[in-house]
């Protein structure tokens, strides 16, 4: 499964162009648009999170030494970069609208973790519970177009 999302449009500029039978970075293309699930499931950078939970998870949280803010910060931005580079170079993603959506994601999961935003006086866990839920349900609404 190619991981850029397709729309109708996406599928009609395929069958225009020549290469009915084939799409971006030479998967086939469906006969139908991705659907609900479909974008739900491309949006969100499931492997990243993956790897940024076991690397987050090696840092030790009692007592939190002090080097352990500034540790989660860097390695929140370097997933950050990972994850954009992750979509753009090995899943041959080039919808800037899903790439924005994709990155906003991961955001969304880290700050639902809780991560470096822990360590901000105003953080609340109770706001990550909520936020996750309903930008990972609202955001596969939006058919990412370019």
């Amino acid at each position: 499964m190619a991981r850029e999302v397709l729309t109708l449009k996406d599928i009609k500029k395929f069958n225009e162009s020549g290469r009915a039978a084939r799409g971006p970075s030479d998967v086939t293309v469906p006969a139908t648009k991705d659907e609900y699930l479909d974008r739900l499931l491309k949006y969100i950078p499931a492997e990243v999170i993956a790897f940024y939970i076991f690397v987050i998870g090696r840092i030790p949280e009692n007592p939190v030494p002090p080097e352990a803010k500034l540790l989660q910060w860097i390695l929140f931005i370097v997933f950050f970069f990972l994850n954009f580079g992750y979509l753009w170079r090995v899943l041959h993603v080039r919808k800037y609208q899903q790439l924005i959506i994709s990155l906003v994601a991961f955001v969304v999961w880290v700050f639902a973790l809780g991560g470096p935003f822990t360590f901000l006086e105003w953080y609340k866990s109770l706001y990550g519970e909520i936020l996750l839920p309903v930008y990972t349900l609202a955001v596969a609404i939006w058919e990412a177009e370019k």
